[in-house]
């Protein structure tokens, strides 16, 4: 028999929740033991699970301890050329040749990586690289990839695309695995590292020799090297041209024709099943979950520190909210608005939302704004 507790009455019951719970926001078990070690009611512990879990503070500062929601989309690969993605990195240390960007573009099929070394991240430039450099050598894409960032959303890029018939795609806020050109970029770094070592400045030394070599090694998810797939030939450096063969001047020009088709089937088999292995270890860390237009979210914060304020990240609200789910794009992605803020509307991916919990009686519930 447990010691005797006073019973409740309904009118007594939240309060006594309130008062209970907002000393130190604990979660829904131990709330549920501290209330009903000290007093006991009928359908305690459904009224505890209900509250806590609509706790507005509990919501905002607590960190998602569940899957993270959202399954791995590929992207599926068509041909060379059908999609590119580009990115920029920097700024880096201004080089000798006064240059302090990098873009990176990589084509989706091939892997196919040419970069471009850039004084400035402004758009005129970006623009011009993507007309000379890009559509009238390699053709027009179907879409181009890229983040958020101002250059690639400026009203001159848009129009230079839908000039030249491109679609443009732009990823969600933080979640750059979207575009290829990130992993990419990982790649880039490191060769960078390994042969400026400490004279940093002399990042865009080497960049034809890094391009030639990502370009000419095998990759693993199409099963050829980037230039086998986009240009139907290996890239051969000067030790392959010694110890190659001439070619025959007979062989025929449709077999040539036939090999990159028969290459292009192939590098589409192995990337679905690269997908498909990507996909089986990347979605055991996620679950299936979907919001419905109205309903309403917190949405994930990234907040800076500022000393000159005193303000921490370490302490800040993990979620900001809520948020109405206004439209959803595809399986992962949403566009929201903000109730307070109706022109502010933002696409975020799945993994930077979760459900909003309201108060009952509250003028939010019932997914009611």
């Amino acid at each position: 028999m447990g010691h005797p507790r006073p019973i409740v009455p309904t009118c007594w019951r939240r309060p006594v929740f309130d008062t209970i719970h907002g000393l130190s926001h604990p979660g829904r078990r131990a709330s549920q033991r501290l209330v009903a070690d000290k007093f006991v009611w009928h359908g305690l512990k459904k009224d505890i699970r209900n509250w806590s879990t609509a706790c507005v503070d509990c919501q905002r500062a607590k960190p998602r301890i569940t899957k993270l929601s959202g399954l791995l989309q590929s992207t599926p690969v068509v041909e060379p050329g059908y999609m590119l993605g580009v990115d920029l990195m920097g700024p880096l240390p201004k080089s000798p040749r006064q240059n302090e960007y990098l873009l990176v573009m990589v084509d989706y099929c091939s892997k196919w990586v040419e970069m471009f070394p850039l004084r400035t991240a402004r758009a005129p430039q970006i623009a011009r690289i993507l007309v000379t450099e890009v559509f009238t050598r390699w053709g027009t894409p179907a879409y181009l990839v890229s983040d958020r960032g101002a250059q690639f959303t400026s009203h001159l890029i848009h129009e230079t695309c839908r000039e030249w018939g491109v679609v443009q795609k732009l990823t969600t806020a933080y979640h750059p695995q979207t575009n290829l050109t990130e992993r990419i970029n990982r790649t880039v770094k490191t060769m960078i590292a390994s042969y400026v070592r400490d004279k940093h400045r002399l990042w865009d030394r080497w960049l034809s020799e890094f391009r030639f070599a990502i370009d000419s090694a095998w990759q693993e998810s199409t099963g050829f090297t980037p230039a086998e797939v986009a240009l139907g030939r290996k890239l051969k450096g000067p030790l392959e041209r010694l110890l190659s063969r001439p070619p025959d001047p007979e062989q025929m020009a449709y077999k040539t024709i036939q090999r990159q088709q028969d290459l292009i089937q192939q590098v589409q088999a192995n990337v679905e099943k690269a997908q498909a292995k990507q996909a089986r270890y990347y979605n055991r860390r996620r679950k299936t979950e979907e919001f419905s237009e109205g309903d309403l979210v917190w949405v994930r914060t990234h907040p800076l520190s500022r000393a000159d304020i005193g303000f921490t990240a370490k302490l800040a609200g993990k979620w900001s909210g809520p948020a109405q789910i206004l439209k959803n794009l595809n399986p992962v992605n949403y566009q929201i608005i903000y109730p307070k803020d109706p022109k502010l509307i933002d696409t975020v991916h799945i993994e930077h939302l979760k459900r909003y919990f309201c108060q009952a009686g509250s003028p939010l519930d019932g997914g009611g704004m």
